[in-house]
Formats: C-alpha cells, sequence, structure tokens
C-alpha cells in the first residue's frame, strides 16, 4: 500500500475452524481482486486469496470471507475491503471473552486495522467445540452477549453490525451432543441485543469429517453472511 493512505471497509472475523476454512483450494481460489486486502500474520495489508486465515497453515483452506468479501463488492463496487482474520480452529469461547487471549489479539489487531478504515461488521462462526460439555452450551449464550457487548465497546462503536453462523447440524452428535443448544442461543440472541442477527447452515455438507463445511458450503456461507449484512446496514 506505500505511504498512500487507503480508507478501507474493515470486516473483523472471529471463530474457529470453519471460519478459519477447511475447504478444499482450487486455482480460482488463489486469484486476487485489488479491491480486497486482508490483514496478515505480521499485520500488513496484502493482497487476499484463499487461505484468508493462517491458523494452521498445513490445513487451513477455503472459508467464508473472501466469498463474502466479493459478495460485498457486487453491492458496492467503490468500497476497498479490508478482512481482519483472527479465527483459530479448535478454539472454545473462553479465549474469545473479554480477558481472553484470542478476544485481546483480536482487539488489538482490529485497532491496527482502524488506522486505515472503520469496522463494518464482525462476523462470528464457532461453537463446535462448546457443544461438546454441557455446562459450556448452557452458558454459551450469556457469554456470547457480554463478549458482543465487549468488542463493541473496545472497538469505540457500539453499533457494529454482529453476525453470527451456525454450526453445523452434520456433526456428530456422540462428540458434540449439544450442537442444538448452541444453535439455539445463537438464534435467541437476536432479541437481547440490537444490530445483531445470524445466518443458517442447514443442510451443509462437510468435507468428510462431519466437522468441517467444505468448500462449495464455505463459499455459500459466505454468500449468506454478505446477504445478511446487506439486509441489516440497508434498513437503516
Amino acid at each position: 500500500m506505500g505511504k498512500e493512505k487507503v480508507l478501507l471497509d474493515l470486516y473483523l472475523l472471529i471463530g474457529q475452524s470453519n471460519m478459519a476454512g477447511r475447504g478444499e483450494l482450487n486455482n480460482e481460489d488463489k486469484t486476487p481482486n485489488s479491491r480486497i486486502l486482508k490483514l496478515d500474520e505480521n499485520n500488513s495489508w496484502v493482497e487476499a486469496v484463499e487461505p484468508v486465515h493462517f491458523d494452521k497453515p498445513d490445513i487451513v483452506g477455503v472459508g467464508p470471507s473472501l466469498t463474502f468479501a466479493n459478495e460485498i463488492l457486487k453491492d458496492d463496487s467503490s468500497s476497498i475491503i479490508g478482512l481482519i482474520p483472527c479465527a483459530v480452529g479448535g478454539t472454545k469461547l473462553e479465549r474469545w471473552i473479554k480477558g481472553g487471549d484470542l478476544y485481546e489479539n483480536a482487539i488489538k489487531r482490529a485497532l491496527d486495522a482502524m488506522e486505515n478504515g472503520e469496522i463494518k461488521a464482525i462476523l462470528w462462526l464457532l461453537g463446535e467445540s462448546d457443544s461438546a460439555l454441557e455446562e459450556d452450551a448452557l452458558n454459551y449464550k450469556d457469554r456470547l452477549l457480554q463478549t458482543i457487548i465487549d468488542l463493541r465497546i473496545d472497538l469505540k462503536d457500539e453499533n457494529i453490525p454482529f453476525i453470527a453462523g451456525k454450526i453445523g447440524d452434520f456433526l456428530n452428535t456422540n462428540q458434540y451432543p449439544y450442537v442444538n443448544t448452541i444453535n439455539s442461543a445463537i438464534i435467541d440472541l437476536k432479541d437481547k441485543i440490537n444490530n445483531y442477527d445470524y445466518v443458517e447452515t442447514a443442510g451443509f455438507n462437510h468435507i468428510g469429517d462431519f466437522l468441517h463445511f467444505n468448500a462449495y458450503a464455505a463459499k455459500e456461507l459466505g454468500k449468506r453472511y454478505a446477504i445478511k449484512y446487506i439486509e441489516m446496514t440497508h434498513e437503516k
């Protein structure tokens, strides 16, 4: 980007492996768009290609965020998008609440990014790990509600749109018996806080492990995030 100040529309990407992406990569996923940037692991702005995240370089793949950005550009071709990837596979909500290491890292990266733009929305996709134990699942709604409040306060905008993705209904219920509890919490929060909504994932397919969305599902999820964001912001 050189010395020129570029004003970016920033999107903070939080979650675990399905936000980071585990879908199979192909050549078209490597084609950059000069209007879509990402904040890389060195806090430098680079053109975004898949994989957008870098949490586990050996297995990270296609996630929803790059498709989301492309869909947003279709709605507003004049914008320049800055993605802030923060997701880390296998993590629980306890690390994403205020004071947790991943929460604090996300805030730091977002504040650094805000030197070049404005946070337009937070995209959230996390809950698989919290669906393994009843206590985690039952407390998920209240903890996520407080996390949304804290994120908005720390990012100095109490009305940032927050869009959560429901977790896959294909998860192995022996290992993750409280999927429905997590997804119900995600739905219920719509009545608890402003500028919050969620996107559906029912019927999505996995990569063969009953845990991770395949590339098609991840991209479809990206489209749904974009549709929801446009709905939320165009209503204002």
